[in-house]
């Protein structure tokens, strides 16, 4: 399958996404977001697939929605269908039950902040910048934003960055716990390589049911929270892997899972 504004690479049980419209920064345009919709679908039905990368070429990671996509002239009725189709890819994104690490190698604004805050983890660049620059627009945060900025940062920081839509360094990031690492621009790939890699390695098929049950903690009673436990134990109890991992500690050696 081809795509026009991404490049879809798969490497053993790595997937590496990279946006590759440099031209436009990486920015959000009706090209990249058809091909997200395409590509994310294909990754989640690869077994083979068992962790991803989600970078960008050039300069950029993603500078954003593409001001020339919309336009004043949107009517209600028209807006609200151009975000709803235009973001369910979002969805996507954040629920595939395989770790995603988000390589932000630059300008990360905007959506391209939202596309990171969407993956499991995000390693950045030391010369990486992050914005939620909505305002700057007279727009408010979209691409599932709302959803996940104020988990990662505590809402009164949330509403500090949106309100100022400043744009702040990998450092500072680093500091709200938008990024986990952040590293020289040289090794930003590597690392993110190693990364994905060690996930890979790992029981795929627990991690993605493990960052399901993450995903709805912040909107789970506590008895809803034991009962998908229960449940998503329940099933692990039959897998190869857990097998797998019984044997390994009975005989004090590493696992070697399969994602299944």
């Amino acid at each position: 399958m081809s795509y026009k504004a991404l490049e879809f690479a798969v490497s053993g049980p790595i997937a590496t996404v990279a946006f590759s419209q440099e031209h436009v920064l990486n920015a959000l345009t009706p090209e990249l977001v058809a091909d997200l919709s395409r590509v994310l679908p294909e990754i989640r039905q690869n077994p083979e697939i068992r962790a991803v990368i989600i970078t960008g070429r050039g300069r950029a990671f993603c500078a954003g929605g593409s001001l020339q996509s919309i336009g004043e002239g949107f009517g209600p009725a028209e807006g609200h269908r151009y975000m709803s189709e235009g973001t369910r890819w979002v969805h996507e994104l954040a629920t595939l039950p395989k770790p995603v690490v988000a390589a932000v190698n630059g300008i990360a604004v905007g959506a391209g902040l939202s596309i990171a805050l969407a993956c499991d983890v995000v390693i950045a660049s030391e010369k990486a910048t992050f914005g939620a620059v909505f305002g700057k627009v007279g727009l408010v945060p979209d691409v599932a934003m709302t959803y996940f900025l104020p988990r990662v940062v505590g809402l009164q920081r949330a509403k500090e960055l949106v309100f100022s839509a400043r744009i702040f360094p990998a450092a500072e990031a680093l500091a709200l716990g938008i990024a986990l690492k952040v590293v020289p621009e040289e090794a930003l790939m590597d690392e993110a390589r190693a990364m994905a890699q060690a996930f890979a390695q790992g029981p795929t098929f627990a991690m993605g049911l493990a960052k399901g049950l993450l995903n709805r903690s912040h909107n789970a009673a506590l008895e809803e929270a034991l009962e998908r436990e229960a449940a998503a134990q329940a099933l692990l109890f039959q897998t190869a892997d857990h097998a797998e991992g019984v044997r390994a500690f009975h005989e004090r050696r590493p696992p070697e899972f399969r994602g299944s």
